[in-house]
């Protein structure tokens, strides 16, 4: 079956290194990768692996849910069959996000909770918690504690929030952050609905506008909701942050959602509207792992490939298959002084077509020294495609865009990457 998810492979190769050398292949405080490196001890390493700990993750956050819900006191009978789609959207395309938003999800529970015998064990408990979300996943953390603040804040100032929120990416538009980029030209809505289709904009307005609520969970509800209601200013590259931020938040929100026969019918609606989006669209939800074997059989044969360059996806499919360097990065030093001596760097192109690859040319003289054709990819000199851009550039070509996307790394690593990666991936 092939493997749901775009990041997934990033885990196997992880553990693969736990396993192999007992140190993460790139730095990370996260247990969560030690969860797949048991497993692959138990079960072998291979793609099954990789979905058995998909499929356990998204029980972990439902288990974590339910357990939160009981914690709550919340009323739970049959409508409740149809959980939040978050839980399994969230646990197989963000793991390590989900493992940590469970614990925030207990977190936030016993600190509501009016069931736990005092208030030192309930403040405790909560903090525990806490601290393993934060462990898991600091993202997760911080959510945590800004949804505690927002909450302490009183509503009367939330408008004044609203606006300082709406204020502040332009004040920040033109920052030089590595981390951290505001994009004003992309409505974060929008965004949202061109990743993953019409079912994320549907749950976000069921949260904002939602009155199912528990009376007694209405204050923390409204907070949420609010917090939904600022994750539509683009305070942060959406691709990279404000998505995750928004998922989580939809499913904190439905935490405390009143189960009956109504919300049922607009939680089936929910899941309607993401499976019709997963059917029609699934280029959203995984990568063509299926199409990437052949090539990268191809790519780790070749015995001068010192370096190979291909779009994110493929390189972690491709160490973890191949256990071969790659890098989803325009080539910077630290990876070219990495490199073994005698060896060169290769580029997997993606969305280009052979045809056109092979007959840009220069003076009459070919760009490409050599194209190998692997299907979807054309296997390439860096050097070569580096002539190729400039060509492209020089001409203003349509193919520019396509040359210049997430199909072909174009931009350096920034440095707090690189700090990060031991390694070319």
């Amino acid at each position: 079956m092939p493997l749901f998810g775009k990041d997934i492979y990033w885990y196997g190769v992880q553990a693969i290194s736990l396993l192999e050398t007992g140190e993460l292949h790139s730095p990370d405080r996260s247990p969560v990768f030690h969860i797949v490196a048991f497993l692959f001890s138990i079960l072998g390493v291979n793609d099954d692996s990789l979905y058995i700990f998909q499929i356990l993750t998204s029980v972990w956050l439902l288990f974590c849910l339910t357990l939160s819900r009981f914690l709550l006191k919340s009323h739970t009978d049959i409508w409740n069959l149809f959980p939040s789609v978050m839980v399994i959207l969230i646990g197989f395309l963000y793991p390590k996000q989900a493992w940590a938003l469970g614990f925030l999800l207990i977190s936030i529970a016993m600190y509501l909770s009016r069931s736990v015998p005092t208030e030192i064990v309930r403040w405790f408990g909560s903090g525990i918690y806490f601290f393993l979300a934060t462990w898991f996943h600091t993202m997760v953390g911080v959510l945590g504690l800004g949804i505690l603040v927002l909450y302490r804040i009183p509503r009367k100032y939330r408008l004044i929030l609203f606006l300082s929120a709406l204020v502040l990416p332009y004040l920040f538009e033109n920052n030089t952050n590595e981390r951290f980029v505001v994009d004003t030209k992309t409505f974060p809505v929008f965004a949202a609905y061109g990743m993953v289709g019409v079912g994320i904009v549907w749950d976000w307005i069921r949260l904002l506008f939602g009155k199912n609520v528990f009376p007694s969970h209405q204050s923390i509800y409204k907070t949420i909701s609010f917090l939904s209601l600022i994750l539509v200013i683009p305070i942060f590259h959406f691709a990279d942050i404000q998505f995750r931020i928004l998922i989580s938040v939809l499913l904190i929100g439905s935490l405390f959602t009143l189960a009956n026969r109504k919300e049922s019918v607009f939680t089936v609606l929910s899941f309607v509207l993401w499976i019709y989006t997963f059917l029609q669209s699934p280029h959203l939800f995984r990568y063509p792992y299926e199409d990437m074997w052949n090539p990268g059989e191809k790519a780790a044969s070749i015995s001068d490939n010192g370096l190979l360059v291909a779009h994110h996806g493929f390189c972690e499919y491709y160490h973890f298959q191949f256990r071969k360097d790659c890098l989803s990065w325009e080539p910077d030093e630290k990876a070219i002084n990495e490199m073994p001596s005698q060896t060169q760097i290769y580029r997997l192109v993606y969305g280009i077509r052979f045809q056109n690859l092979r007959a840009s040319q220069e003076n009459h003289q070919p760009i490409f020294s050599m194209i190998e054709p692997l299907g979807e990819y054309q296997l390439v000199f860096e050097k070569d495609w580096q002539h190729y851009i400039q060509w492209l550039e020089k001409r203003n070509s349509k193919l520019l865009s396509v040359a210049k996307s997430w199909k072909n790394p174009y931009r350096t690593r920034p440095s707090f990457i690189q700090r990060k990666q031991n390694y070319g991936i």
